[in-house]
């Protein structure tokens, strides 16, 4: 045992340039090791694309973004983001209504960075496919919250009023029109128009164009009709006059039409209503018209009679 010792030392005074750079490739290589399998990071929401053959459209796709976990270095760490991410999945001489299984491998993500790949969630990717197909579709306009007060549509107009759209046949033939995305209508005060996007219902299984559309609203003050009974037929006539006259009828019913807000404040009170007399210097009957005075914002639509029988006396 003695003798082994100062062999052993003999041996490393010899071999000290080698150890000495054993040592160093040790340590370099467990830097490079450490370097690339130090850190590891989930990116969610990754879009999975699928690369179909041309004629062919999607029918069904089981996922449409993927959440990876990666190991790599901090810098490859540092700049991975869905954004710069995605799966492109390859398919060739597809079969109409078949479901296709496919699994997710590191081949299919376009990633710019050296971060390695650790496993995909979910792992598989379901797909149906079908002859792509076309159609002009008309544009909905889709509407989120209500007008204020008093307003209503009068009529939307949207530019194009259609959109060509494709996809699969089998969804294209149960569509009977398209819709943009949600239009506020909250505090609008005015007819206004607005530039949106078209809301594609079947993600990753159509395609329109254009994909914006101009849409016009004409906004109108919201009336209603209503009917005031019993309002009195006054006397209009020269200051002086001393000759009897006589109405028939006295009342009168009317029908005003105006903002529902004034309509509902209204009273039969308000309404001033008459009949011409200056004009007459016979003593005998006349039928004249009934003139009627309405609080501003307000409009007559119907006067029931339109005429009153007046009887003249000495």
């Amino acid at each position: 045992m003695k003798n082994r010792f100062p062999r052993l030392l003999e041996i490393m005074q010899k071999e000290k340039w080698l150890l000495l750079l054993c040592f160093i490739l040790a340590f370099l290589s467990w830097q490079g090791i450490r370097k690339n399998i130090g850190f590891e990071v989930s990116v969610s929401n990754i879009t999975v694309d699928v690369d179909l053959p041309e004629g062919w459209a999607i029918l069904e796709k089981s996922v449409h973004h993927v959440n990876v976990l990666f190991r790599g270095s901090s810098e490859d760490i540092r700049y991975l983001n869905s954004e710069q991410l995605r799966v492109v999945v390859p398919l060739s001489d597809p079969t109409a209504g078949d479901e296709i299984h496919i699994k997710l491998l590191a081949k299919y993500l376009k990633n710019p960075t050296s971060a390695k790949i650790v496993r995909f969630s979910p792992s598989d990717i379901f797909i149906k496919l079908d002859k792509e197909g076309e159609r002009l579709l008309p544009v909905k306009a889709a509407l989120d919250g209500s007008l204020p007060e008093g307003l209503e549509i009068d009529k939307i107009v949207c530019t194009p009023a259609s959109v060509r759209v494709s996809g699969a046949e089998q969804i294209l033939s149960k569509m009977q029109n398209i819709h943009t995305e949600p239009i506020q209508l909250t505090d609008r005060q005015a007819s206004f128009k607005e530039s949106v996007p078209i809301a594609l219902p079947q993600v990753d299984r159509i395609r329109v164009n254009p994909d914006w559309v101009s849409v016009d609203f004409v906004l109108e003050q919201h009336t209603s009709t209503q009917e005031f009974d019993e309002i009195p037929v006054r006397i209009l006539c020269e200051s002086g006059e001393g000759r009897q006259m006589e109405l028939h009828p006295k009342t009168i019913k009317i029908t005003v039409k105006g903002q529902q807000q004034r309509i509902e404040q209204m009273r039969a009170t308000d309404v001033f209503a008459y009949v011409n007399c200056s004009d007459l210097t016979e003593s005998t009957g006349y039928d004249l018209p009934v003139t009627i005075k309405l609080p501003s914002g307000l409009q007559l639509v119907k006067t029931d009679p339109a005429t009153i029988h007046i009887t003249v006396g000495n």
